[in-house]
């Protein structure tokens, strides 16, 4: 009886031993994820004319960083190994002290998106940008100049494990919660602003 016990025991101990290195064998052969942040912020030669632009972001940890915009593009690639994650940018306008009635040009993008090698070596990739970057806003005085600036867009998402993002707001402290944004942008952010031509695909 005593030996049918030890041998039972035997085998529990033998069963979780097994256990324990099948699982850590498959732990050790799951890869990181490989992760590409892409921010990316563009106004018209005029804005800089009539505001200071400060580009407000989050890192690859969630800490909120500064730059200050002093071309009209700006670009930020962040590479980290870490997924889920949340991105978020935000360009703060601030319209200089003095400006002269004129006929001011006002446009601004700013696109947050990602280009990721996943665990199981699947790429994923999404980007997404304010849905009225297209549009030119003419501004004639102070008072106008300032109203466009306070809309300045903020453009924040979060990445879950599978690559999968989806619109989410940051805080950077007064900015402008956008309520649509414009999904997908394809060949031209990823080629073109970027050139990670292995994200890129079939581009004309």
């Amino acid at each position: 009886m005593k030996r049918n016990v030890f041998l039972t025991l035997a085998a529990v101990v033998v069963c979780g031993l097994a256990v324990t290195l099948f699982t850590q064998c498959n732990k050790d052969k799951e890869k990181n994820p490989e992760v590409n942040m892409l921010y990316y912020v563009s106004v018209s030669p005029d804005v800089l004319s009539v505001a200071d632009v400060e580009i407000n972001y989050l890192d690859a940890t969630g800490a909120k960083q500064k730059e200050v915009l002093t071309d009209s593009t700006w670009r930020k690639p962040i590479t980290t190994n870490t997924l889920p994650l949340t991105e978020g940018v935000w360009a703060k306008l601030t319209p200089k002290a003095s400006i002269a009635e004129g006929n001011y040009q006002l446009r601004i993008q700013t696109v947050a998106g990602f280009a990721a090698t996943l665990s199981d070596d699947t790429k994923a990739f999404e980007g997404w940008t304010n849905d009225n970057s297209e549009i030119i806003t003419t501004a004639q005085n102070a008072d106008e100049v300032a109203a466009w600036c306070a809309q300045s867009p903020t453009v924040a998402i979060t990445i879950d494990k599978k690559g999968v993002s989806n619109q989410t707001h940051v805080d950077f402290g007064g900015n402008y919660s956008v309520e649509d944004l414009y999904e997908d942008l394809g060949c031209w952010f990823f080629c073109s602003v970027f050139s990670l031509d292995d994200y890129c695909g079939d581009c004309d």
